[in-house]
């Protein structure tokens, strides 16, 4: 290929970050051509190769050949003869690309340990990948130390269990190597009780942290204590995902911790498990995190409406500054279902409960999960939906599990197409039998569809003809809008008669909403179809009535005095 020196088009292909953002988007086989055009679209196309490395296999292939030791398909590669300073010398013009290691040792192809070993005794430089700033390690931990060094900004390791004795000492070395790390993802299994003095000692050395991901059960009354005197500390997380791993329940039944003078200065997001009680009085001491913008609280327990409304309102007066909040409780599926009537109105959330949410300046995200459904009316819908119209996500207990009854129907998603223009998703448990449908006869229901719906989350919703459902949702969900159905709780523990009925029953309703996710797309394209034909009639209708009126004008002007009749 042949680069004209002039046009701007070609001065455009000769600006390298612009070359950068265009082969960013291109595949691994793109690239290697565009490293092949000329100098200068070969540096920039180099970079894109080797940003971000997912096999180490590729890039001490270039050092010496790898030769397979086996036979077997699983069996590792070696090198038959180690790397020299030559050697290591050609591969710096790969390895200073690199930013980003993933190592996973059970993925592609394997390494046999003595290429490891190789490296660290050949290396002609202390960093192999000099401007590395972020390594995810899933393998033999004792081998990502060759790859630490002060530059490194994030890491996530994958603890493994077994003989802890390891910890403290890889630990330090995480410490001394990596000083500077900001960003710290933490995936095990072990639960906090095992090493919860190494993981302290850990975290109160590596000062200039700014986000820690943990798994559930992890962030514990020390580990909370700890991490509150880390000056740039914004973000403190955890995962429900496998791969994050998960603790103790036990570790974490009681959080209490006692926070000192300046504690969490910089925290901004904040997810915990914790009952809502321990969360509450968290919260609640003088020198809790109250400049937070984003709180989850995941509480093991089934939650009373009091404590709900309690902690609402703590949040409302010292939180002012929230603008997304989650509030997870137990959702048990053991036993036999529960019927509704058997449910004491007294441990339902109703809009009494949730009236604090009316409080938070600026909230736009909620989400509530509960054992039982609310206690809501349409009016107590239209009295939030009305009073909330910055609201961008809103999660209302959709899946509870007791589900056999709902009071509110699909006429509940109305009032939120009417006031709230910013809502992206929304998640209701309702009735959406097609007796209850709304009218659209009745002057009631001529309301606006969703602006910028992109998520319509169901949960368990009751539902009985899906053809129906969807044909009702085509007039006012948005084209590509998502139905989503299910439940998101933990599987049993065991088998369990009562929770095979539960999770049939919610089964057979997701076949039927998932009729109503296929059918909607179909139905919202021909419904915006007839309304762009009704348009056209309503604008050919007002053009021939202005027509009609300048005619009536000039017949009138002729006629002189005489009324002309049309």
């Amino acid at each position: 290929m042949v680069l004209l020196a002039t046009g701007p088009v070609n001065r455009v292909l000769e600006i390298p970050e612009l070359l950068d953002m265009v082969f960013g988007y291109l595949d691994e086989l793109s690239n290697v051509s565009n490293a092949l055009v000329c100098k200068r679209w070969s540096e920039v196309a180099l970079d894109a190769l080797w940003r971000e490395l997912h096999d180490l296999h590729r890039l001490f292939g270039i050092l010496k050949p790898l030769k397979k030791v086996g036979d077997d398909l699983k069996d590792s590669w070696a090198w038959t003869v180690p790397p020299d300073a030559d050697d290591w010398q050609r591969l710096e013009k790969y390895s200073r690309r690199v930013r980003c290691l993933t190592f996973h040792a059970g993925r592609g192809r394997p390494l046999c340990p003595t290429v490891f070993e190789d490296v660290a005794r050949t290396r002609t430089s202390l960093h192999i990948l000099p401007n590395l700033n972020t390594l995810l390690w899933h393998g033999p931990l004792p081998l990502s130390v060759m790859f630490m060094h002060n530059n490194v900004k994030c890491f996530v390791m994958l603890l493994p269990e077994g003989d802890n004795d390891y910890i403290l000492p890889f630990f330090r070395d995480i410490i001394s190597r990596m000083p500077h790390l900001t960003t710290l993802d933490i995936r095990t299994d072990i639960p906090m009780h095992d090493n919860e003095g190494s993981m302290i000692y850990l975290l109160r050395n590596l000062t200039k942290l700014r986000k820690i991901v943990f798994p559930q059960f992890q962030f514990t009354t020390r580990v909370a204590e700890t991490v509150a005197q880390l000056e740039d500390l914004g973000c403190v997380e955890f995962q429900y995902t496998g791969e994050q791993g998960c603790g103790d329940a036990a570790d974490t039944q009681v959080f209490r911790p006692k926070l000192q003078m300046g504690a969490y200065p910089s925290l901004w997001d904040l997810s915990m498990t914790a009952s809502l009680r321990d969360a509450t009085d968290f919260m609640r001491q003088p020198f809790a995190p109250t400049n937070l913008t984003s709180l989850y609280v995941d509480s093991r327990l089934t939650e009373s409406p009091a404590i709900v409304h309690e902690l609402l309102a703590v949040l409302a007066e010292t939180c002012q500054l929230l603008e997304s909040l989650g509030i997870i409780t137990l959702i048990s599926d053991l036993g036999p279902p529960q019927s509704l009537v058997d449910i004491p109105r007294a441990e339902r959330i109703n809009f009494s409960t949730l009236r604090p949410l009316l409080h938070f300046p600026n909230l736009t995200i909620f989400e509530f999960i509960h054992q039982y459904p609310l206690d809501l009316t349409l009016e107590d819908i239209e009295q939030l939906a009305k009073s909330w119209p910055s609201l961008r996500k809103l999660i209302l207990n959709n899946e509870p599990a007791v589900s056999d009854q709902c009071p509110l129907t699909l006429s509940a998603l109305l009032p939120f197409a009417r006031h709230c223009l910013e809502l992206e998703q929304l998640g209701l448990f309702v009735n959406a039998s097609t007796a209850d449908l709304p009218s659209t006869g009745l002057p009631s229901y001529q309301s606006r569809p969703f602006a910028k719906l992109r998520r319509l989350s169901m949960g368990v919703s009751l539902i009985a003809d899906d053809g129906a459902i969807a044909l009702f949702l085509s007039q006012i969900c948005p084209l590509n809008t998502h139905i989503e159905y299910g439940v998101t709780w933990d599987a049993p523990d065991g088998p369990d008669e009562g929770a095979v009925e539960l999770y049939q029953t919610i089964a057979n309703r997701c076949n039927k909403w998932g009729k109503v996710a296929e059918l909607l797309p179909l139905l919202t394209k021909l419904r915006m179809e007839e309304r762009e034909r009704a348009r056209l009639v309503t604008s050919e209708l007002q053009d021939l009535r202005m027509r009609s009126g300048v005619l009536m004008d000039k017949l009138g002007m002729r006629s002189g005095d005489n009324c002309v009749t049309l």
